[in-house]
């Protein structure tokens, strides 16, 4: 990844000072200047909004990116990162009230609903944010508006194991399989109910899914008299994601995919039929980890990162049938191939 060039954006929000301050930054071209770009932030006095382009690993484009920095940043502490996904037709968005974490808001190929390259831009970015920024891993916080927020139900969903917590805005999910993947990641859905774009009810599925599934980390609200907007309590919401931290090892752990994929500590690595989603579902109690999959044909459990003791013997039950007993392997995983019993 390459930084191109830094621009100044939104400078009317920007104080004099900090706005010549900002005006003296020189384009960045060299692909080695992570150094420079960290020391010129760093010394800004009052924070900023920028723009930084980067270029694509996947295309070698040069995709926008907004980035906020908090007025009182410092390299010497740890700072929350949050994403910011904005809606369909928009360009890279910030959250102008919050200031206590670094903000990066990806263009994501525009319209692209943060799938394929859009997905990855927003990895890079994250990845970008931490050369850049000295980022708390176990704070990082996902939050979008409508086509953003259906990108933050997806991609929360998709790599639960990835996120502190969401806020997606004005948005819905189109695959409810996906739902019970957030039993371990906080989720405040807002919804607005006068809203005619995406109807409350459309928000209101995924927390009812939620509610029904017995998963309590979530979070619903309807904003009376609120259309489909991005203006929300964000001061209750700041504080609400500053008590969230990521749940590395939790001791119940399901995923669902369509496609092969990773969440916390298992991972689908084959499925017995491609057209259908395969789920594996994961608990621990004690030393005795139980299994159950559907449609999963291989899979791998990384056993140093469960709340296991990994100095004493361990039992893995699938479906119901004892698989392996033992000590946890030297390199730390259990590789299971040909599942035949599926629930």
């Amino acid at each position: 990844m390459q930084i191109n060039k830094v621009l100044i954006c939104l400078m009317l929000l920007m104080p004099p000072a900090l706005m010549n301050r900002a005006a003296a930054l020189e384009p960045i071209v060299d692909a080695n200047s992570y150094a420079r770009i960290i020391r010129e932030v760093s010394s800004l006095p009052e924070g900023g909004i920028f723009n930084l382009t980067f270029k694509s690993k996947i295309d070698s484009s040069f995709q926008p990116l907004l980035i906020k920095v908090p007025k009182e940043y410092t390299k010497e502490t740890k700072w929350p990162l949050l994403v910011v996904l904005h809606g369909l037709g928009d360009g890279p968005i910030i959250v102008p009230q919050i200031d206590s974490m670094v903000q990066f808001g990806p263009f994501g190929r525009g319209d692209l609903w943060y799938r394929g390259k859009g997905q990855q831009d927003v990895f890079e970015c994250i990845e970008l944010a931490k050369k850049i920024f000295n980022i708390d891993d176990e704070r990082i916080y996902l939050c979008g508006f409508s086509m953003g927020a259906a990108g933050v139900f997806e991609l929360g969903l998709k790599y639960p194991h990835l996120w502190a917590a969401c806020v997606p805005v004005c948005g819905w999910l189109s695959d409810m399989n996906l739902v019970e993947n957030g039993r371990n990641l906080p989720f405040w859905i807002n919804a607005g109910s006068e809203d005619k774009l995406v109807p409350a009810k459309d928000s209101r599925k995924s927390y009812d899914e939620a509610v029904r599934q017995g998963i309590n980390r979530w979070r619903y609200t309807e904003h009376q008299g609120m259309g489909h907007s991005f203006r929300i309590d964000w001061d209750k919401i700041e504080k609400w994601l500053l008590s969230q931290k990521k749940i590395k090892s939790p001791e119940h752990v399901t995923f669902s995919c369509h496609s092969l994929g990773r969440a916390y500590w298992i991972e689908i690595t084959k499925k017995h039929k491609e057209y259908k989603v395969a789920k594996i579902e994961a608990k621990v109690e004690g030393q005795k980890t139980e299994v159950r999959t559907s449609n999963v044909a291989d899979y791998i459990l990384y056993l140093k990162d469960a709340p296991l003791d990994s100095s004493r013997r361990i039992s893995i039950i699938e479906n119901s049938r004892e698989v392996f007993a033992g000590k946890v392997p030297e390199e730390g995983f259990f590789v299971r191939k040909s599942v035949n019993k599926s629930y």
